[in-house]
């Protein structure tokens, strides 16, 4: 069975577009792969972060994922961190990407333009050579990426493609996994933009883990078009937009649900809409508040990937180490 590695990291408030686009997709494919998925928090840090929240929110990513479906018997969920031999493999990997490839990257290069580079930390800097550790340590054959992400996986393609040449062959080299189309999930507020954890208000994302009334009012105050028709068409993004939330808590099509609401207007589909969207998520956000309540048992899920993890990345390390020259240790 091909393996398959995607990581989220403990940073911001998960919400209904990594759910969609990413969790439930995750859910399915570890049933078609030998699946690992590392809450990345070695990531979280790269920028200043609050180090009382880590933890909390480490436990809090882990959870939503088991919530959403992920069965640590089938795949494999763990901390980043847990598994010391990603950093030991980066700090090898460093010296086979270079400086140039690294400013060339597209979030480097925007941080560099509006505030300058000088200031930001070097871990921002060299982050994607930690994820192409996070990817070669286990092997993996695919990666789910999206548009933003194809950057970092062609560096891991080119890295590990260096190190076999110079070494001999060591790494699978990974190929994409395109997801299968999900619904499009846009920002409430600002239907042309993707809903995102990074935007500016927080009406425009609905929250995994937001209460029922929260859902509500954010989709009450949810930016709507001119005129009063429940129809999805070019000119009209916001509520076509509100139609593909729709379709994706429901099942239902986007045409079922423009004839459903044919003459009724604004007012009733933003309720119904509502209502849709809290039970949609309901079985996740109560899952998630029982593992929570149980956190000695949602640590012993994270032990047992990390064990899981490590056998694969000890062994992985050790071929690389023993590949480049490095003494190994004796077994005394």
């Amino acid at each position: 069975m091909p393996r398959i590695l995607s990581g989220v990291q403990p940073t911001g408030n998960i919400h209904l577009g990594n759910y969609v686009g990413a969790f439930r997709q995750w859910v399915d494919m570890q049933h078609d792969f030998e699946a690992l998925y590392p809450v990345v928090d070695l990531h979280a840090i790269t920028l200043a972060y609050s180090p009382d929240e880590l933890a909390d929110r480490t436990l809090e990513a882990a959870a939503l994922l088991l919530a959403a479906g992920l069965d640590p018997d089938v795949c494999t969920v763990f901390v980043q961190s847990h598994v010391p031999e990603h950093t030991e493999l980066a700090w090898l990997l460093n010296h086979l990407a270079t400086v140039g490839e690294l400013r060339r990257m597209t979030q480097f290069k925007a941080k560099a333009e509006t505030g300058g580079e000088g200031a930001l930390p070097a871990g921002y800097f060299n982050y994607p050579v930690l994820q192409a550790a996070d990817i070669l340590i286990y092997q993996a054959d695919r990666v789910p990426v999206g548009e933003d992400q194809r950057q970092h996986l062609e560096l891991t393609r080119d890295v590990a493609e260096r190190f076999n040449a110079r070494f001999g062959q060591t790494f699978v080299v990974p190929e994409a996994y395109i997801p299968k189309v999900g619904g499009r999930v846009m920002d409430l507020q600002l239907p042309t933009a993707k809903m995102s954890k990074s935007s500016a208000s927080p009406a425009g994302r609905i929250e995994v883990l937001d209460p029922p009334e929260a859902i509500r009012r954010k989709v009450r105050s949810a930016v709507t078009d001119s005129g009063r028709e429940v129809l999805a068409r070019p000119d009209k993004p916001a509520i076509s937009n509100l139609l593909e939330l729709f379709s994706v808590a429901t099942g239902s099509t986007v045409g079922e649900l423009e004839r459903t609401y044919a003459g009724r207007g604004y007012g009733d589909f933003k309720g119904d809409l509502a209502d849709a969207l809290i039970a949609f998520l309901a079985p996740v956000r109560e899952r998630y508040h029982e593992l929570r309540g149980d956190p000695a048992h949602l640590r012993a899920i994270l032990e047992q990937g990390a064990v899981k993890a490590q056998a694969i990345a000890r062994e992985n390390l050790a071929l690389a180490k023993e590949r480049m020259g490095f003494l190994p240790r004796s077994s005394g």
